[in-house]
């Protein structure tokens, strides 16, 4: 098993969005795995279920799967290769956008200008678009999503962001686990990278807030 460090996932990532290729960057969570347990109390609906397990049992090298630090013993010791999280494979560092803005404001910042900030990109948020254009600029077309019971949203998602297919450099994603279920079908149909921020934004809400 091939597990990245913050460096290096985010020279990696970095270098995707240079290449102009079509990428993705995913963090998988502990959260999205005890969420697949249908015994578990706060499970996924099946069909969210089967979209969420299709991203982590995809074998294209252009999507990029980012482990949770609390999964990476499990992996490794073949746990979780029913559902696509096998031990010979690569994995980056879960979150690098959020490490960076809470360890490296400066680089953090060089990469939200020089790569984001004046790219064509849409985000799917828990956001208000206000601070979406706060944090990346004026030119971020924003798709809100509600922060609870957002598991039928999917194809509303999709929906909006087909109607925008060609026209975007990246979908931004900060909605949580909800990425993980909308991925297959963006990943099959539409020509756009995908770039999961985490709870970036979520921290930086904070940080103001406590001010």
């Amino acid at each position: 098993m091939s597990f990245l460090d913050q460096k290096e996932s985010l020279i990696q990532v970095t270098k995707a969005m240079s290449s102009k290729s079509k990428f993705a960057y995913i963090n998988i969570p502990k959260t999205a795995i005890i969420a697949l347990s249908k015994s578990g109390e706060n499970s996924f609906p099946n069909s969210f279920a089967k979209n969420v397990v299709a991203t982590m049992k995809s074998t294209d090298p252009s999507i990029m799967k980012a482990l949770s630090h609390s999964l990476v013993q499990d992996v490794a010791n073949g746990r979780h290769y029913k559902i696509g999280l096998h031990k010979n494979s690569e994995y980056l560092y879960s979150n690098i956008f959020e490490y960076y803005y809470l360890n490296d404001r400066e680089t953090f910042s060089s990469i939200v200008d020089f790569y984001i900030r004046y790219s064509r990109s849409a985000i799917v948020t828990f956001h208000d678009s206000k601070v979406i254009s706060k944090n990346f600029g004026y030119n971020v077309h924003t798709i809100n999503v509600p922060y609870n019971n957002y598991y039928n949203k999917v194809d509303d998602v999709y929906a909006q962001l087909s109607e925008l297919d060609g026209e975007l450099d990246y979908c931004l994603l900060d909605c949580g686990v909800l990425g993980l279920g909308l991925l297959p079908k963006v990943w099959k149909n539409l020509n756009m990278s995908v770039i999961d921020l985490g709870k970036t934004l979520a921290l930086n809400k904070l940080n103001k807030q406590n001010v």
